[in-house]
């Protein structure tokens, strides 16, 4: 998997086969830490 990061925009890419598989925009007013909470939904 390879990365290519460009000022706000990401984009993930299989290294292996050069498929896009997500193109992000960082966001400066979002918070991306992990708050600890384990994910999914709650048992």
């Amino acid at each position: 998997m390879k990365l290519l990061i460009q000022d706000l925009g990401v984009t993930v890419i299989n290294a292996a086969t050069r498929e896009v598989l997500r193109e992000l925009t960082i966001d400066l007013g979002q918070d991306y830490r992990a708050t600890g909470n384990p994910k999914g939904r709650a048992r």
